[in-house]
């Protein structure tokens, strides 16, 4: 019987995956025979991930997404043995929440570096025939905020609706290359972002965030399912789009 979900003998890499929704989806691919590939900021976080993995065949990188370069080595190490890359899944992000009058280049600059720049730059050496596999999918994490923003989340909704943007170009260059890309855009979950999201906010204000999502706050496993959905050849028609996984969200 067909399983899209079985990835066993895949090669994934994950950017983020140290936590949040990187951390599950590198997690749940494990589960399903994935050889993940994860790339994070702290080697020690890395290696608590690698820990909760069902597979012993993981590889991890330890990279600063606010810093440009060092993704080329990152992507020989990983091909190195002769098997290519199926799937590409950025979630590293930062989300600066600033009104206005504190907007500056250096927010602007860092912000766009760590949710763009460094996922273009990811995607550009993907496209290389020396890393990529027959039949890949790349899938960015956007975010809900790109159709409903809120005030003062100026540079982070302009960081993802870039992603967004960018991503419907890349799809018709990549298809050529057998590469499919797509983002996800999900609404409020738990995670450390959106804990500080919500930091400092009454009661009332918490609630009232909860109350868009009709079916709830998400897991960052209902992002994954989502995520590895995107990966498997079950969308092998969809490219060049924005997938909602808002759990009903509605823009009182």
């Amino acid at each position: 019987m067909w399983n899209p979900f079985d990835f066993t003998g895949k090669k994934i890499v994950i950017a983020g995956a140290t936590s949040g929704m990187g951390k599950a989806t590198a997690v749940k691919l494990s589960q399903q025979g994935a050889d993940v590939c994860l790339i994070g900021r702290s080697q020690d976080k890395l290696n608590e991930v690698k820990m909760e993995l069902s597979s012993d065949s993981c590889r991890c990188y330890v990279k600063d997404f606010s810093e440009p370069g060092g993704f080329q080595e990152i992507f020989d190490d990983v091909v190195a043995e002769g098997k290519k890359i199926d799937g590409l899944v950025y979630c590293a992000g930062i989300a600066k929440i600033l009104p206005v009058s504190m907007l500056s280049k250096k927010y602007m600059d860092e912000s766009m570096t760590v949710n763009l720049y460094s996922f273009v730059e990811m995607v550009s050496l993907l496209s290389k025939k020396k890393y990529h596999s027959e039949h890949a999918s790349v899938v960015g994490i956007s975010s809900i905020s790109t159709q409903y923003p809120q005030k003062c989340q100026g540079i982070y909704v302009a960081t993802k609706c870039a992603m967004n943007g960018i991503v419907t170009s890349m799809a018709m260059e990549l298809a050529e290359k057998g590469i499919r890309i797509n983002t996800v855009l999900p609404s409020s979950t738990k995670t450390k972002m959106y804990d500080e999201a919500v930091e400092g906010k009454s009661d009332e204000e918490v609630q009232q965030i909860k109350r868009k999502q009709v079916l709830g706050l998400l897991e960052p496993e209902d992002v994954a399912h989502v995520i590895m959905f995107l990966l498997s050849d079950a969308a092998k028609m969809i490219t060049g789009r924005s997938i909602y996984a808002d759990a009903g969200f509605v823009n009182f």
